[in-house]
């Protein structure tokens, strides 16, 4: 009888022990995204302020964005690739596309 009780209280306790590094591993589990809401594109016009092609940045004063919720303003921009910028000079009116990268939006294109 004692053997069966000591048993029992070994296994309970094991059990126990086990069951929160299940749950432990279940909650580092990253959710999963889908490639379309990392990579959807986002248009938008605007004016060229100033163009930095050594950093590969530019300055836009952009219409209205409703796609992502944003008003007329004047921002910088990193470019994801530092020739579009090549056809670009202050002054031009554009349009452009962005892409979220992490937690920053980045011009895919520019014309």
């Amino acid at each position: 009888m004692k053997t069966s009780i000591l048993v029992l209280s070994a296994f309970a306790v094991l059990s126990m022990t086990s069951i929160p590094s299940y749950a432990k591993d279940e909650m580092a589990m990253p959710m999963p995204t889908t490639q379309a809401s990392t990579q959807k594109t986002i248009a938008g016009k605007g004016t060229i302020v100033l163009e930095n092609k050594a950093n590969g940045k530019v300055t836009l004063q952009h219409e209205a964005i409703p796609a992502i919720g944003w008003g007329a303003m004047t921002m910088e921009f990193k470019v994801k690739d530092k020739m579009l910028l090549d056809k670009v000079k202050q002054g031009d009116k554009v349009q452009f596309t962005l892409v979220l990268q992490g937690q920053d939006y980045v011009i895919t294109s520019i014309k």
